[in-house]
C-alpha cells in the first residue's frame, strides 16, 4: 500500500520484535500498532419505495444494504494500544525524537506516532510523514452534547412553569412576573447540569472517596471483595446516573479489580494488582504507558545494555557487578527518576519502577549470559542486552486497558471555562422569554408549543458557547471490542439476505460518531432561515468484522501479522428520514476493507 511504501523508503518502518508476544497481563498486544488501509463501498441501503405491476408500493428492507454500480474508496486509519484496544483516528503524523535526520532509526523509541498537532511543537524540526483521512473527522461531541444538556434542562423547566403559570399574559406586568419565575425555575433545573458537567472533578471525588488506597488493601485482603466494594459500586452506580456523560469509569474499576482478584493467588500480588489497576484508572493522562514507550526508558535500554556489555567482557563479571553498574548509570537512574515522578502519588503505583526492573534484569542476565561465550565483544554483547531488554518490554511490562470514558482534555477545559459555567444563566433567561412570548402571542399554544419557543430561543442565546463547544478536540475515537483475526461476523447482508442464512451475528469493533443538531456546522442550519436554527442529531454507527484465516498458505503467513481484511459497515441516521416499520433505520452501508501494520508502536502522542 502507498502509505506502507512511504515509511518504508523514509526508513521510518519498524520492525517486529523477534519473540512472540501474547494478550496477556504482562504482555504486549500481538495486534498492536498502527494499521493503515482503504475501505471500498460497494453496498448500500435502498430508500426509494418502487411500485410494482400493480402499482402497489413494494419497500426494500433497510436493513440489506444492495448491491451499487460503482464503488466509493475511503481511508481507514486505526491503532491498537498495548493492551489490545482500537481507537479510530483521523491523521496521524510519524515524527522523530531526534534532531538528527541522518540518525538511523533503530527501534520504536526513536520515533512517535503523533495525533495531537498541538504536540508538533515538542519535536524538533523535521520532514515528516503525516497520514489523514477526510472521511471522519470528528470533535468531542461530549462538549457540545454538555451545552445541550444544559439548554434542555432549562428550556423544559421554562416552558413548563409558563404552562401552569396563572399570570395575565395579557398585560406587561403579568408577562414580567411569569418570566421572573420561568427563569427561576429554569436556572434551578440548569444549573445541576452544569456542574455535574465536571466528571473528571466527581471521579478523583468517588477515588479519594469509596476506592482510596486502604480500600484497595481491604478489598486485595478479603476472601470475597465484592462485599468490601459494595459502597463502591453504589457510589459508582450514582456516578454514571448523575451526569448527561453517564460516566462508567466507576463500575469499570470495580469489575477490572474484582476480575483479577478473582485470579491472584497470593496476598502480596493481589495487593500489588490491585494497586496498580487502580492507578491505572487514576491515571487519566496515561502518564504510565507514555513513559515506557517514550524516550527517556528507550535511552535507558540503551545505556544499561552499553554499561552491562563494558562489565561483561571483563574476567570475573558475575551477575552482581554487571547489575551494581548498571544501577549507576546516571541515564538508568535518570529514568527512575523520571518513574516516580509519573506515578500516582495517592496508591501504592509501582508501574512505572517495575517496567524499569524488568526490563533491566533481562538486559543484565542477556549480557551475562553473551559475556561467557566465546569470542564475546562489547559491541555483540551490547546488541544481545539491548534485544533482551526490548524483547521484555514487549513480553514482560503488563499493559492496563485504558477507561473509553475518560474526559479528554479540551472537554475538561471547556467545562471548566467562564463561557460554560454561564450557560445556565443565559439559557435559562432565554427559555423563559421564549416562552412567554409563545404563549402571549398564540392562543393556541401547547406544552410542546411552549417547549420548542423556548428551546429555540434559548440555542439562539448560546451560540457563543456552541461555537465554543465546537472547538473542542477528540484526536482519536475509542472503538468497543476487540480487534483480531475471525472476529465479528464478515459476511455482507445482501449475501445473507440471498441464500436466506442466519441473521447478522455480533460485531468485532463499533464506533458512534455525534454531530450534534446545534453544532456549528450542522448542514442543516441555516443562520438567515428563522425555522432552521436547529439541524438534525447526525449520528454515524461503525462496525467493522475481520476475516479468519485464509486457506492460501502464502496469504496466511502475513495475515494477522502485518495485514488484515474484513466488513466495514456505517449506519447513517440523520440525513434521511428514517426508515422501516418503525422507522428506527437509518441509511446504512457496507464494502470490504483491507489493513496493512505499519508500525508497532502501542502508544500515541508519546514523548
Amino acid at each position: 500500500m502507498q502509505a506502507n511504501n512511504q515509511l518504508v523508503r523514509m526508513g521510518l518502518f519498524v520492525f517486529a520484535l523477534a519473540l512472540p508476544v501474547d494478550l496477556v497481563q504482562g504482555q504486549a498486544a500481538s495486534n498492536r500498532g498502527l494499521w493503515v488501509g482503504q475501505v471500498t463501498l460497494s453496498r448500500v441501503g435502498e430508500v426509494s419505495v418502487p411500485l410494482d405491476a400493480a402499482n402497489v408500493a413494494i419497500a426494500p428492507d433497510p436493513d440489506v444494504a444492495t448491491p451499487t454500480s460503482d464503488t466509493a474508496q475511503l481511508r481507514l486509519i486505526l491503532h491498537v494500544n498495548g493492551a489490545g484496544q482500537a481507537s479510530l483516528l483521523k491523521d496521524v503524523a510519524v515524527l522523530r525524537h531526534s534532531a538528527d535526520s541522518s540518525a538511523l532509526v533503530k527501534s520504536d523509541h526513536d520515533i512517535a506516532l503523533v495525533t495531537d498537532e498541538r504536540l508538533y511543537g515538542e519535536f524538533p524540526s523535521q520532514p515528516a510523514k503525516r497520514i489523514a483521512t477526510a472521511v471522519f473527522d470528528f470533535g468531542d461531541s461530549r462538549a457540545s452534547a454538555a451545552v445541550n444538556a444544559a439548554m434542555e434542562a432549562a428550556a423544559l423547566a421554562a416552558a413548563a412553569s409558563v404552562n401552569s403559570s396563572a399570570q395575565n399574559f395579557t398585560t406587561v406586568s403579568g408577562r414580567n412576573s411569569a418570566q421572573t419565575t420561568a427563569a427561576t425555575a429554569a436556572l434551578a433545573a440548569a444549573s445541576p447540569v452544569v456542574t455535574n458537567a465536571n466528571v473528571s472533578s466527581a471521579f478523583a471525588a468517588f477515588l479519594a472517596t469509596h476506592l482510596n488506597s486502604t480500600i484497595v488493601n481491604l478489598a486485595a485482603a478479603d476472601a470475597d471483595p465484592t462485599n468490601v466494594l459494595a459502597a463502591a459500586r453504589a457510589a459508582a452506580t450514582n456516578l454514571q446516573n448523575t451526569s448527561f456523560y453517564a460516566d462508567t469509569r466507576g463500575l469499570d474499576v470495580i469489575n477490572d479489580l474484582l476480575r483479577a482478584l478473582a485470579t491472584t493467588a497470593s496476598l502480596p500480588q493481589r495487593t500489588l494488582l490491585a494497586q496498580n489497576i487502580v492507578s491505572s484508572y487514576a491515571d487519566t493522562a496515561d502518564n504510565t504507558q507514555r513513559f515506557i514507550a517514550g524516550t527517556s526508558f528507550g535511552a535507558m535500554i540503551t545505556s544499561a545494555a552499553a554499561t552491562a556489555s563494558t562489565v561483561a567482557t571483563n574476567s570475573g563479571a558475575t551477575l552482581a557487578n554487571i547489575r551494581a553498574a548498571v544501577e549507576l548509570d546516571p541515564v538508568v537512574n535518570d529514568a527512575k527518576e523520571d518513574a516516580l515522578q509519573i506515578k500516582v502519588a495517592t496508591y501504592a503505583d509501582t508501574r512505572g519502577s517495575n517496567a524499569i526492573n524488568t526490563v533491566l534484569t533481562s538486559i543484565i542476565a542477556a549480557a551475562h549470559a553473551a559475556g561467557t561465550n566465546s569470542g564475546a565483544t562489547a559491541s555483540s554483547v551490547q546488541a544481545a542486552a539491548e534485544a533482551a531488554g526490548r524483547a521484555a518490554l514487549a513480553s514482560g511490562v503488563p499493559r492496563y486497558a485504558l477507561p473509553p470514558s475518560t474526559p479528554t482534555g479540551d472537554y475538561n477545559a471547556f467545562i471548566a471555562s467562564d463561557e460554560f459555567r454561564g450557560c445556565a444563566a443565559v439559557a435559562a433567561q432565554a427559555a423563559a422569554a421564549g416562552a412567554v412570548s409563545e404563549r402571549a402571542n398564540s392562543s393556541l399554544y401547547t406544552l410542546a408549543s411552549l417547549q420548542g419557543a423556548a428551546r429555540a430561543a434559548a440555542i439562539n442565546a448560546l451560540q457563543a458557547t456552541y461555537s465554543a463547544a465546537a472547538r473542542a478536540v477528540r484526536t482519536e475515537l475509542p472503538l468497543l471490542g476487540t480487534f483480531g483475526v475471525g472476529l465479528g461476523d464478515a459476511r455482507l447482508t445482501w449475501d445473507i439476505h440471498q441464500t436466506n442464512g442466519v441473521a447478522l451475528g455480533a460485531p468485532a469493533l463499533t464506533a458512534t460518531l455525534v454531530l450534534p443538531a446545534n453544532h456549528p456546522t450542522n448542514p442543516f442550519r441555516h443562520r438567515r432561515h428563522p425555522d432552521h436554527v436547529t439541524g438534525f442529531d447526525i449520528t454515524r454507527k461503525i462496525r467493522l468484522d475481520f476475516d479468519g484465516s485464509p486457506t492460501n498458505a502464502l496469504e496466511r503467513a502475513r495475515f494477522g501479522v502485518d495485514q488484515i481484511t474484513g466488513t466495514y459497515r456505517e449506519e447513517i441516521a440523520g440525513l434521511h428520514k428514517p426508515l422501516g416499520p418503525q422507522q428506527t433505520t437509518g441509511l446504512k452501508v457496507e464494502g470490504r476493507f483491507e489493513l496493512n501494520r505499519i508500525s508497532l508502536i502501542d502508544t500515541l502522542n508519546a514523548r
